[in-house]
C-alpha cells in the first residue's frame, strides 16, 4: 500500500511539473514589439515616468492582427499594481469602444489583454506583433461602375515615417489574403501607393495622407484604378468610422 501511494505520489508530482508554466520572460528594449513600436520603446525604457514609476503596465487588442494601438500606464504616486493594472486594460477597452465596433474587419474578437506587467511579459512574446497591423477598408467601383468595397485589415513592415518604402498586403476578415501593394513615404505628412486585388479585379495606385482627429488618426489613400476610377485607401479606422467618413465615392 506505501509503495502503490509512493507512485501516485510521483506521478502526480511529475504531473504539476510538467503542468506548471515557464517563468515569465523579463522583457528588453530589443525585443521585437518593442522595434516594432519605437515610442512605446523610448517611453518604457526611457522616459522620465517610466523612472520614477512602481508600477508599469502596456495593454493591446489581441490577437496580434488587432494591434493597431497599445497602452502604456506607469504608476503616480499612491497607484497600486493593481490599479495600474486595472487602469491599462481600462484604457484598452475604452479605446476599442470609441475608436468603433472592428466586427467588419475581424472575424476573430478584438479583446484587450496585458501583455507586459512587472517588466516581464504576461503573454508568450511570440504571441506579439513584430510587423504592423491596423483595421483597413477600400472603396472602388467595380468594372460596371457600381461602387464596392472591401473590409479587413492591413499588414506592413514600415512605421509610415519620411522615407520609408515597404510591402503592404491586405487580408478580408478571415485572414485570406486579397490584395498586395506597396507604400512609399517621401514627405512627413504624405506618400505613395499602389494596390493589386485579384479578387476583387482591380489594380490602383494614389497618394497617400496622413490624417488626425476623431475617432483616431489614419492614413488615406485616394487614387485611381487602371479603369480610370476612384479609389479610397483607409488604413487605421475601423469599417463604420472609414465608411461613415470615406465611403462615399
Amino acid at each position: 500500500m506505501r509503495r502503490r501511494a509512493a507512485l501516485v505520489g510521483l506521478a502526480l508530482a511529475a504531473g504539476l511539473a510538467v503542468a506548471a508554466p515557464a517563468a515569465a520572460q523579463i522583457v528588453n528594449e530589443n525585443d521585437p514589439v518593442f522595434l516594432r513600436f519605437p515610442d512605446l520603446r523610448k517611453r518604457y525604457f526611457e522616459s522620465g515616468e517610466t523612472k520614477i514609476a512602481q508600477h508599469k503596465f502596456i495593454a493591446m487588442p489581441m490577437p496580434k492582427q488587432c494591434v493597431y494601438f497599445y497602452v502604456d500606464i506607469y504608476s503616480k504616486p499612491g497607484m497600486s499594481d493593481r490599479d495600474t493594472r486595472e487602469e491599462a486594460l481600462r484604457t484598452c477597452r475604452n479605446n476599442l469602444e470609441k475608436y468603433g465596433p472592428l466586427g467588419e474587419n475581424y472575424a476573430v474578437p478584438c479583446e484587450c489583454r496585458l501583455v507586459v506587467g512587472r517588466d516581464k511579459y504576461r503573454l508568450d512574446p511570440s504571441l506579439l506583433p513584430t510587423m504592423g497591423y491596423a483595421p483597413m477598408s477600400i472603396f472602388f467601383r467595380d468594372p460596371q461602375g457600381r461602387a464596392a468595397r472591401v473590409h479587413g485589415y492591413a499588414e506592413f513592415g514600415l512605421q509610415f515615417r519620411r522615407g520609408e518604402s515597404g510591402p503592404l498586403t491586405i487580408y478580408n476578415p478571415a485572414g485570406m489574403q486579397v490584395c498586395t501593394g506597396t507604400i512609399s513615404i517621401p514627405g512627413a505628412q504624405s506618400g505613395n501607393f499602389s494596390l493589386s486585388c485579384p479578387a476583387a479585379r482591380f489594380q490602383a495606385s494614389g497618394q497617400l495622407q496622413y490624417q488626425t482627429g476623431q475617432p483616431k488618426e489614419h492614413t488615406v489613400g485616394r487614387g485611381v484604378s487602371q479603369g480610370g476610377g476612384p479609389v479610397t485607401l483607409v488604413i487605421g479606422l475601423p469599417a463604420g468610422a472609414a465608411q461613415a467618413r470615406y465611403g462615399s465615392l
